[in-house]
């Protein structure tokens, strides 16, 4: 069996990378012998070793891509959060293709609303042979702008588990990842980590190699390690499964954290940090304001009692997200 995956990969996004990676365990855990190629927006490489291909679909142009998708059984768009209700970056599912395709454990991102593009997307979807959707959230935008009724299926990465970095540095480790959706966040949470009452080390990441994830890192944080980028895919990983408490406004960064027993503070940024938080009932977890020096000291002093809780609900994730990718 041929099966195509589709999703926003190649572009150094650590969280996507590691969603992929477990994505293709599972396809092979179910389809042994399938030959898998995974198709790729942004570039043939990564910084850290990958244990697949990377096809640039651009080079291909339109008709070229379609008829690339044409040889394969199964095409599989997913996952991540694809579905922007304000653009259709599918547009290559409109005709031309016949092979089936499904679209798994995708987010569905409703900031802004194209009424074209919410159109084209509902054709799209509507064609596929297989809907789900990655928390209950996106199953209502499924239902609210599609009408379609979805099932709410968690993101192969749960399932990853990091090898925990063993950091050398005094007190307790908090990780700072902050990309620009949270910079209104920057500079009260650069003021409420200088009064921090705990001895601890603050050491920051990105998550996808841009600049102003490196830049607002930096803005948030009074003195800061500043973890590398150019390390493997597993190592960058285990920085996150194995910090106190991880201060961040990326989905990934928080769920990855969260999957390891890690408390994370979630940041308002986009909604699907949000989503994750009413999913796992995390509410406390979850600031839409600058969370007080007091708060996160708080939070280091009860992490093993908060790890137990974690890391309970993390293992009623990752046996939902071990489900089949492909289910019929």
């Amino acid at each position: 069996m041929k099966i195509a995956v589709i999703g926003y990969y190649g572009h150094n996004n650590l969280g996507d990378e590691l969603n992929l990676l477990e994505m293709l365990k599972l396809l092979k855990r179910q389809k042994e012998d399938a030959e898998i190629t995974v198709f790729s927006g942004g570039l043939p490489y990564l910084y850290y070793e990958t244990e697949y291909p990377l096809v640039l679909a651009d080079p291909l142009g339109l008709e070229g891509y379609r008829r690339a998708l044409n040889t394969f059984d199964l095409i599989i768009i997913g996952g991540g959060g694809l579905v922007f209700l304000g653009a259709n970056y599918f547009n290559f599912l409109l005709e031309g293709v016949t092979a089936p395709y499904i679209f798994s454990r995708v987010g569905i991102d409703a900031r802004a609303v194209s009424e074209a593009a919410r159109r084209e997307l509902g054709l799209i979807l509507s064609g596929a042979c297989d809907v789900t959707v990655r928390t209950a959230q996106d199953s209502r935008l499924a239902n609210e702008y599609f009408g379609l009724s979805c099932d709410a299926v968690p993101e192969a990465i749960w399932n990853y588990r990091a090898e925990p970095f063993r950091y050398v540095y005094g007190g307790k480790i908090l990780l700072v990842d902050i990309n620009r959706y949270a910079a209104n966040f920057a500079q009260g949470l650069s003021s409420s980590l200088s009064g921090l009452q705990t001895p601890h080390t603050i050491c920051t990441l990105s998550m996808q190699d841009m600049s102003d994830d490196a830049y607002y890192n930096v803005l948030s944080t009074p003195r800061r390690l500043i973890l590398p980028d150019a390390v493997s895919l597993h190592k960058k990983a285990s920085f996150l499964g194995a910090a106190d408490i991880v201060v961040t406004s990326r989905l990934h960064a928080g769920l990855v954290a969260i999957s390891h027993g890690v408390p994370a503070i979630l940041l308002k940024s986009t909604p699907k940090v949000k989503y994750l938080a009413e999913e796992l009932e995390l509410g406390a977890l979850y600031f839409d304001r600058v969370p007080e020096s007091a708060e996160i000291d708080d939070l280091l002093g009860r992490r093993e009692a908060l790890r137990a809780e974690l890391s309970e609900k993390a293992g009623v994730m990752r046996e939902k997200a071990a489900a089949n990718l492909i289910r019929s």
